[in-house]
């Protein structure tokens, strides 16, 4: 990365560019041959691939690359407040190396080329003593291309986004104690895409009865369309703060947001082989809309923190991606994950708590918890990651090179709330049999490990060396968010070093 500019208090400038790049594994034993071995695979415990350790990244494995450019230029005004004009630029490159043969043996099975330009600028008025108002614009837009030379059906087409937004956000202090703040948004978003279907999976998902006008040319076996979608949402925020005195405070929130569904959800038609399942999107989707209530109390101070911030927050026409089959193709077999939408509420709370004991000894704790409920149909919703509780105690030395220890406890509960299994039919035995990929794993505990210390080689402190140990005890757990539980546990004991030099 490298960033340049010119920063003072009436005008400045800053130019940035980062690029990065990593070649990431896919799991072996996520790739199964067929749907028996599949069903075997995410009802048993045991991996269905183990191999000797390397550090060698072969097939399956995907490579990423981003560039991210930006320009920004701000300027103030006396008496009015300031202008701020932004560029942004993003080009990411995705290729998904899949296991093949033949000619194909070292060609992607997946290439995405997304690009997109970003425009916002916004004028903040401070001038006011007691009153901040900002507005601004948004206008962004976002071509996505799909390489049709991998020769394997694309998993998202080739589409052009187009968005647009207007904001204003504020907050105004109505005396010493009490501050109103309040936003509101309005966003377009036109998606404009090219793509092809299998005629068996148009008619079956209906289609061809809702969207025949869409249909450019029937080539027999596919067809090729060009969705184009308008969406326009509103979103708005009214929420008060209350400092009761120095150290506590009061806060409740009212927000209202819409969400347009992204191509993914929409075009999805193929394998996503880095999450070792076929995703099926839905033509259908609408934006969903969000009404969330949210309060929390609050105490900051040298000695004694905490937070309390209990939720609750009702979504029509939730998009959520959910199992809803098996399928075996020429690349194996795997399971089916279709979007869809529904009525869903969310209530939780998110509770933290800190005490210096000392100038030296520092204890945090933290725990969060939420249920999540399909309100159509009172069923627990999928994916809603379970109660964890985290605790950590931190001694510092200043007098030892800025010594520092730390050790953290995490413990995260089973969850007990999930959507009922599916059941597949096995080639083998003839039948359905239940395939156990809703079940969520069993809880589980980790220690890490932090350490540090700043020796002074020319400057004060200019060398920081740090140890740190995650899953201290090399504990076998699966964690019900990480989409390869199915097949494998999740990360053993891991320590790193790093070695800090200011110069």
């Amino acid at each position: 990365s490298l960033s340049i500019g010119k920063r003072d208090f009436i005008q400045g400038w800053e130019g940035y560019y980062s690029y990065f790049n990593s070649e990431i594994g896919i799991l072996r034993a996520s790739h199964i041959g067929n749907i028996d071995d599949l069903i075997t695979a995410i009802n048993s415990d045991v991996p269905s691939v183990v191999n000797d350790f390397t550090y060698d990244i072969s097939q399956p494995y995907q490579e990423v690359s981003h560039h991210l450019g930006k320009l920004n230029y701000y300027r103030r005004f006396e008496g009015f407040g300031k202008w701020t004009l932004q560029y942004d630029f993003q080009k990411n490159r995705r290729f998904e190396y899949d296991i093949r043969v033949g000619d194909d043996a070292d060609k992607a099975s997946l290439d995405l080329d997304l690009t997109t330009h970003s425009v916002l600028t916004n004028i903040k008025f401070d001038a006011k003593q007691g009153l901040d108002l900002k507005v601004g614009a948004l206008g962004r837009f976002q071509t996505n291309f799909a390489n049709p030379d991998t020769g394997v059906r694309r998993l998202i087409p080739d589409y052009d986004k187009f968005d647009f937004g207007l904001y204003s956000i504020g907050s105004y202090e109505l005396d010493t104690d009490w501050t109103l703040d309040a936003g509101l948004r309005y966003d377009f978003s036109r998606i404009d895409s090219k793509k092809f279907y299998r005629t068996s999976r148009w008619e079956e998902r209906g289609y061809d009865i809702d969207f025949a006008d869409i249909v450019l040319e029937d080539l027999g076996t596919q067809l090729l369309t060009n969705p184009v979608f308008d969406y326009h949402n509103v979103s708005g925020t009214l929420g008060f703060h209350y400092e009761i005195n120095g150290k506590d405070h009061l806060r409740f929130n009212y927000a209202l947001s819409q969400r347009a569904p992204n191509p993914s959800e929409l075009f999805s038609d193929g394998l996503h082989h880095s999450a070792a399942r076929i995703e099926l999107g839905d033509l259908r989707m609408s934006s969903e809309t969000s009404s969330k209530f949210s309060a929390s109390l609050e105490r900051n101070s040298n000695k004694l923190g905490y937070s309390v911030a209990p939720f609750v927050n009702s979504i029509r026409d939730f998009i959520l991606l959910e199992p809803t089959g098996v399928e075996f193709t020429i690349r194996g077999a795997f399971p089916v994950w279709s979007y869809r939408q529904t009525n869903a509420v969310l209530f939780g709370i998110d509770a933290s708590l800190y005490n210096n004991w000392s100038s030296n000894i520092r204890t945090d704790h933290k725990f969060a918890w939420v249920k999540g409920t399909d309100s159509e149909t009172d069923t627990p919703l999928i994916n809603i990651p379970a109660a964890n509780f985290t605790n950590s105690i931190t001694y510092t030395n200043t007098k030892w090179n800025n010594f520092l220890i730390s050790l953290e406890s995490q413990y995260v509960f089973e969850q007990s709330r999930y959507p009922e299994n599916i059941e597949v039919f096995s080639p083998q035995q003839q039948e359905n049999v239940l395939l156990e990929i809703n079940t969520p794993p069993e809880a589980y505990h980790l220690l890490a490990l932090n350490t540090e210390t700043s020796f002074t080689i020319k400057n004060k402190n200019d060398l920081t060396v740090g140890l740190s140990a995650t899953n201290l005890l090399n504990t076998n757990y699966r964690d019900y968010l990480n989409r390869q539980r199915y097949f494998v546990d999740d990360m053993g004991r891991n320590i790193s070093m790093r070695l800090i030099f200011n110069y």
